[in-house]
């Protein structure tokens, strides 16, 4: 089986190459996401990753940036070149798609594509259905869910339509999404089989101890939540640390608590080494929301993966398996965080580094990206195109 990949991404040397440097850098979480599945794919098949890069106006400070092909992971990216101009990126983005996807597929080919990208996806789709590709649809959120205007979210919702094939997070999104019952997986994300390199240690954590937050810093997340029951938990010789972009970040910036730390926005591998070197990780995501049963959060995987213990809501997209390797936020309240984190820090130093490590164990013996892409070429092996 030969893999097309269309997505916006490019490879962890080119992102660092684009934003080491930059205060922003764009959909961190994402990037990492499809980096690990293409990477999972090409330890199993012939991956090419039709990439366009993840630059908007404000990022770019030439007319055009374009970049040769590169290997990295065991897959070949081609990259579409980007525009400042906005009509201009657009129009030019969509051919180059179209006409790569077209030049690169084969009878073999797969074509997948990220639909919540969907000038990305809409014209790799057109090219698969030219071609006789099976077109693979990653379906991270639900569209009609999203901050999107009526005429985007009526072209993702064709673009999810047209699927052949479907990879996503929940069961509860397959419901929604695949009413004629298409050939899909369910897999509520991956851990990077990398991470097994990385051994972490009592040596490693930093003093005084700290909780850990990175993602998204939006109050829907809860993170001005968490902030109160942080501080009312009163935890002594311990920090709150938030990491990534979001509406909440000038409010945080302006809490006169030195307890309280926000740090900005850091390469997905600073990131970890943060994680690791942390007592807690959390993730407040209220769960009353409809949108958590169509998500499952990409930060849970990468913190279990760090052998630091974590600390979450019970997100009704969470496969129970989950259950024992992670510390829940019973009451959803700043009291309820305040109680869970003085539950979860009692505990010595050696107690949360054993917890952590089960929880480590699990994820990349069992949920490591290898094993996960694994799970759709099987599917796609195993059924007919619909």
């Amino acid at each position: 089986m030969h893999v097309i990949y269309a997505v916006t991404t490019c490879s962890e040397r080119a992102y660092r190459a684009l934003f080491a440097d930059t205060p922003q850098k764009p959909a961190f979480q994402s990037q990492k996401y499809h980096r690990l599945l293409i990477e999972g794919l090409a330890a199993h098949t012939k991956v090419d990753v039709v990439a366009s890069l993840p630059l908007n106006r404000s990022l770019m400070t030439e007319n055009k940036v374009s970049l040769p092909p590169e290997q990295e992971g065991g897959a070949a990216y081609h990259y579409v070149t980007a525009y400042r101009n906005p009509l201009r990126k657009i129009l030019s983005g969509a051919w180059q798609v179209y006409t790569m996807v077209s030049a690169l597929a084969q009878p073999d080919s797969v074509v997948f594509v990220d639909c919540l990208n969907c000038t990305t996806a809409f014209f790799a789709q057109l090219a698969a259905r030219r071609k006789g590709c099976r077109c693979v649809g990653i379906i991270t959120d639900l569209p009609d869910m999203l901050d999107y205007n009526r005429l985007y979210r009526h072209l993702t919702n064709k673009v999810i339509a047209r699927c052949t094939d479907y990879v996503l997070l929940t069961e509860q999104m397959n419901s929604r999404v695949n009413p004629n019952g298409k050939p899909h997986v369910i897999l509520e994300g991956h851990a990077d089989i990398a991470m097994a390199k990385e051994q972490p240690s009592l040596s490693r954590k930093r003093s005084p101890r700290a909780c850990l937050y990175a993602g998204s810093v939006r109050k829907i997340y809860g993170l001005e939540t968490l902030v109160q029951g942080f501080r009312l938990a009163d935890l002594p010789d311990t920090q709150l640390l938030i990491y990534g972009p979001g509406d909440y970040v000038e409010e945080l910036k302006r809490i006169d608590d030195p307890r309280i730390v926000y740090g900005g926005m850091l390469l997905s591998s600073e990131i970890v080494g943060k994680e690791m070197e942390a007592a807690l990780l959390v993730n407040p995501r209220p769960t009353d929301a409809e949108y958590v049963k169509y998500s499952f959060p990409s930060k849970t995987m990468e913190y279990m993966a760090s052998g630091t213990p974590v600390l979450t809501t019970n997100l009704p997209g969470m496969p129970r398996e989950y259950l024992p390797y992670v510390n829940l936020i019973e009451e959803e309240t700043p009291q309820g965080i305040a109680n869970a984190l003085k539950k979860v820090l009692a505990q010595s130093d050696e107690a949360l580094m054993e917890q952590g490590i089960r929880a480590r164990r699990f994820v990349l013996e069992q949920r490591n990206n290898l094993v996960q892409a694994k799970k759709i070429l099987t599917m796609l092996e195993s059924t007919e195109r619909i």
